[in-house]
């Protein structure tokens, strides 16, 4: 049985000597997809596919930002289509969020023009996402997003099925309650560490999202060294302006919902069986505006790659060295 490792598990270290003169030199940019879906982020992160995360404020302000938002799929075809074409009036793009069996709502999104998709299950290394992962991918252009996954053999089966991005991590996200209720996951930085071996080996072109368990900007910038194109975070966005829901008062202190894609209140509001509960339910302290946290994280990634010597994404993954923590990590503030 081998050791299976979190971000509190490891540290970044700098080996090479740093050129960067200045922090806004630094590309932090990711390409995606060709032909008509290529699209340049202007950073690698996106927002969590869930009900209380990516509503149309979100989408919104993430193309504002030179990113994509995501249109999450747990609400009325109705809402999905209205706030869709809300966006294209705009011209603004987004991510289109399906589940199985949603062949026909992914054809009509792309006669509306969507070109991005994401399967949103929570087991992508199973064969029930082949005939959605086939459809899509036989519409033109278009960009595939699919997971979950964790290890290399569930990396190569999606990335044999021409998936374009692949989610990796099970069990990590701080609304998800997989590992507890069922044993099943395997620490992220592992997970991570296995899929991009895989990618590596058979020269796949499939991009890595790493996805759960950040706490913090120093959490995405070890997912990105561990060899991740893209880090799709819900905590850090949650409770802010621009996250779906209701702002909450509570005892003097303004609260909004958060909860997992799989947690009671998702699976009752659609009709699912509550029996199956593998996500928590809470409630966060608003944040305000996104943008606050979506200029914390530039920042952090833009001193992160200046002290790895890097000027890009590429050259900070080339750089990236390591070290686990063996003591008690309480010794080290990997928390602010």
């Amino acid at each position: 049985m081998k050791p299976t490792y979190t971000y509190t598990s490891i540290s970044l270290v700098p080996r090479h000597l740093s050129n960067v003169r200045s922090r806004y030199d630094i590309d932090l940019s990711v390409q995606i997809g060709g032909g008509d879906s290529s699209k340049k982020l202007r950073m690698p992160i996106l927002p969590s596919p869930m009900d209380t995360i990516c509503g149309i404020k979100m989408c919104r302000k993430f193309h504002e930002n030179d990113m994509l938002g995501i249109v999450h799929r747990f609400q009325s075809l109705e809402n999905r289509i209205d706030e869709y074409r809300s966006l294209k009036n705009d011209q603004m793009d987004a991510v289109i969020a399906v589940g199985l069996d949603e062949e026909d709502i992914v054809s009509q999104f792309y006669r509306l023009g969507a070109l991005y998709y994401i399967l949103d299950v929570a087991n992508g290394f199973n064969s029930s996402v082949e005939p959605m992962i086939r459809h899509i991918k036989s519409l033109d252009n278009t960009f595939a997003i699919c997971g979950n996954v964790a290890t290399n053999e569930g990396f190569a089966y999606l990335s044999d099925l021409g998936v374009d991005a692949i989610r990796v991590g099970i069990g990590n996200g701080s609304m998800c309650s997989t590992s507890i209720m069922t044993g099943v996951g395997q620490g992220i930085v592992t997970a991570l560490e296995e899929c991009k071996t895989e990618k590596d080996k058979s020269g796949s072109k499939s991009l890595i999202i790493a996805d759960g368990g950040v706490t913090n900007v120093g959490d995405i910038a070890k997912a990105l060294g561990l060899g991740a194109d893209l880090v799709m975070m819900g905590k850090m966005f949650a409770g802010t302006k621009e996250a779906e829901g209701n702002v909450l008062k509570y005892d003097g202190t303004l609260y909004k919902a958060y909860r997992g894609s799989a947690s009671f209140g998702v699976q009752a509001k659609h009709k699912e069986n509550p029996n199956f509960i593998e996500g928590d339910e809470t409630i966060v302290k608003y944040k305000g505006s996104v943008q606050n946290i979506i200029n914390e994280i530039e920042a952090g990634l833009r001193s992160s790659f200046s002290y790895m010597g890097a000027l890009d994404l590429v050259s900070f993954q080339k750089n990236a060295d390591w070290v686990l923590y063996t003591l008690d990590p309480k010794l080290f503030k990997t928390k602010i």
